[in-house]
């Protein structure tokens, strides 16, 4: 199972983007792992100069694996097991911001899974992602 999702939101003030790629598989209990190369786009893009760890990095996994748990938690409790690995993260500097990540990782989940929660996560007035 495959999901992947791209916020993509231009408001008067903000431009908000993060993209998230999740690969799902059937488990006994519900887990997060993060792929090993999660920023290899990064060295595609622009080459093995740029590929190396940014600031910033640690806190944009810890978000794609709070969206991932977050969306898993939203399932019903027979659709939880899933063992959902995180395999790339695409962010931009200038127009990523908090909770982006976690938002992009949950829609991601829930499309590789194909359930969705009852109550989304929205994007509010300001451009913020708001985790009901």
């Amino acid at each position: 199972m495959e999901g992947k999702y791209r916020l993509q939101r231009q408001t008067s003030r903000w431009a908000r983007f993060a993209q998230v790629t999740v690969h799902g598989a059937v488990a006994s209990e519900p887990d997060v792992r993060m792929g090993v190369d999660v920023f290899g786009w990064r060295r595609r893009s622009y080459g093995t100069a740029v590929c190396a760890s940014r600031a910033g990095d640690e806190r944009i996994q810890a978000e794609a694996r709070e969206g991932a748990w977050y969306a898993l938690m939203r399932l019903p409790e027979e659709a939880r097991g899933v063992l959902v690995s995180v395999v790339e993260i695409v962010t931009a500097p200038a127009d990523t911001g908090p909770g982006d990540v976690k938002f992009a990782a949950a829609h991601a989940v829930w499309q590789a899974v194909g359930r969705e929660p009852d109550r989304h996560p929205w994007i509010g007035e300001d451009g913020n992602p708001v985790f009901p």
